[in-house]
C-alpha cells in the first residue's frame, strides 16, 4: 500500500467552474459491473445488494447524502442550493420509485467543506429511501483498512482503501480528511474496481459496511496529483456538530458501532 501525504499546494478542487464534469474514474469500468442503474444483460454489480437509495442528485447535478428524515450531507463548495430540486431513488432501476424534494436550507460545519443541507421541516422523505448512520470507532486507526464504496458522477460505484487520516485545508476550508490513492496495490485488493475523483463527484459520499449495512465515512472533497489520490471530508469526525445542527430541527443523526 502506497503511502502519501496530502500537499496543499498540489490539491487541485474538484469543483473549478472552467472545467467540464467528467465520470469518477473505475479502473477497469463497466457498466454492468459499476453502473447502478445499469439494465442490460451480465448484470454483475460490484455492491449488489447494497442499498444506495439514500444518495440523492440535485437537478444542477449536485449531491445528497441522506441521514435524518429530511437532512442531508454534502460538500460545502458544491452543495444543492436553496430552490434545488433533488431525486432519490428507491432501488437500482430508474424505472422505480423515485421521490423529489426542494432544499430550504443548509449550513457548513465550522470551517470544514461539510455541509448540511434540509427539505422543509414539514417534509419527511418517504421512508423507502435509506437514511445512512455513522460509524464511531474509539480510535481513528481502526478505520484505517476500510473498504469503501465510493459513489461518483453518472452514478457509477467503485471501491477503494481508506489508508490515510490527516488535516487537510484547501480554498479556505479546513478539515480532518480521509484519503484513498488509486496504485492498483491496495489491502484488501480492490482489483479493477479501483476508483479515482474527479471533477462532479465532490459531495458525493463513500461508504464502508457495518453490521451488515451501508455507514457513512466521507464526502468527497478534493484530489492531490503525484502520487494520483482522493479525498473525502472524515464525517465521523464531526459527528456531535452534526447532531447539533439536526437537533435544532427535531433530528438526530444515528450511530454504526
Amino acid at each position: 500500500m502506497k503511502k502519501f501525504s496530502l500537499p496543499i499546494l498540489m490539491a487541485l478542487l474538484m469543483a473549478l467552474p472552467t472545467v467540464s464534469r467528467s465520470e469518477m474514474i473505475v479502473r477497469d469500468y463497466t457498466p454492468a459491473r459499476h453502473g447502478r442503474f445499469y439494465h442490460g444483460s451480465g448484470k454483475d454489480f460490484v455492491a449488489n445488494g447494497r442499498d444506495f437509495s439514500g444518495v440523492g442528485l440535485g437537478s444542477t447535478g449536485h449531491w445528497a447524502t441522506l441521514v435524518a428524515d429530511n437532512c442531508f450531507l454534502s460538500a460545502n463548495h458544491l452543495h444543492p442550493a436553496v430552490g434545488e430540486k433533488v431525486t432519490f431513488w428507491a432501488t437500482n432501476e430508474l424505472t422505480g420509485a423515485s421521490f423529489t424534494y426542494t432544499v430550504t436550507g443548509g449550513a457548513r460545519i465550522g470551517t470544514t467543506d461539510l455541509w448540511v443541507g434540509w427539505f422543509d421541516q414539514s417534509v419527511t422523505v418517504d421512508r423507502s429511501i435509506a437514511r445512512y448512520p455513522i460509524p464511531l470507532q474509539p480510535f481513528l486507526k481502526r478505520y484505517l483498512g476500510l473498504e469503501l464504496y465510493n459513489y461518483g458522477m453518472r452514478h457509477r460505484i467503485g471501491r477503494n482503501v481508506l489508508e490515510v487520516i490527516a488535516p487537510y485545508s484547501l480554498g479556505g476550508s479546513t478539515g480532518l480528511t480521509g484519503g484513498y490513492d488509486y496504485d492498483n496495490n491496495d489491502t484488501p485488493a480492490v482489483g479493477g474496481d479501483e476508483t479515482c475523483l474527479r471533477v462532479g463527484d465532490s459531495g458525493a459520499p463513500s461508504f464502508a459496511v457495518f453490521n451488515s449495512r451501508l455507514a457513512l465515512i466521507g464526502i468527497h472533497w478534493s484530489v492531490t496529483r503525484n502520487p494520483e489520490s482522493s479525498i473525502d471530508t472524515f464525517v465521523p469526525e464531526y459527528f456531535d456538530a452534526i447532531d447539533k445542527v439536526l437537533k435544532k430541527r427535531g433530528q438526530a443523526l444515528r450511530r454504526s458501532l
